[in-house]
């Protein structure tokens, strides 16, 4: 009896442990990215861009964009700017979706043409991150729809669980059950 429960137990935690992170495994979703701060800089035009597009989107205010799923090899993006004077481009901010969080770029500064920012991560369908400091992020529905995205996350790890010791509570059930049958027929 106590071989067989010993076995379930081993069964259930190499269910588990098979859920690694693997290619593949879950499905991917788009990843949203919003840029702050670009009004704040004068002198530059910013531009926006996927790696296999032959063209580049000029980002001329707060905005926001999805970073479609590639479902395979991740697709890149690149943010850069060029100064408006001079036509040099700055350092380019690489970006890819390959189970990525939803991102928020604040633009602090250019100097030297490298673009000094801060990178935010918040949750959503392809990874749980934890937010911290969220007063920043001007776009608050940016930060409820992470929020929403974890607390979904959680409550199917819950339910899961719960799921898991269901099955095996009615497994050991099942087990105690037949043996007691057993030893009345003896």
């Amino acid at each position: 009896m106590y071989k067989k429960i010993v076995t379930l137990i081993v069964a259930f935690v190499y269910c588990v442990c098979v859920f690694a992170d693997t290619p593949g495994k879950a499905a991917m979703h788009d990843s949203k990215i919003s840029f702050q701060g670009i009004k704040n800089i004068g002198g530059y035009t910013f531009y926006w861009s996927m790696e296999r597009g032959d063209s580049a989107d000029a980002v001329i205010t707060d905005s926001s964009f999805n970073m479609a799923a590639s479902n395979g090899a991740p697709y890149f993006y690149s943010f850069w700017g060029i100064n408006n004077i001079t036509k040099k481009s700055t350092d380019t901010i690489p970006f890819h979706n390959y189970y990525s969080p939803d991102y928020v770029v604040i633009l602090n500064a250019v100097k030297n043409d490298s673009i000094n920012y801060t990178q935010l991560e918040l949750s959503n369908a392809n990874d749980i991150v934890h937010e911290g400091n969220t007063d920043s992020i001007f776009n608050k529905q940016l930060v409820a729809d992470a929020k929403a995205a974890k607390r979904k996350h959680y409550v199917k790890v819950v339910l899961f669980y719960l799921a898991g010791i269901a099955g095996l509570a009615g497994l050991t059930w099942f087990f105690v059950r037949r043996r007691k049958k057993k030893a009345t027929v003896l």
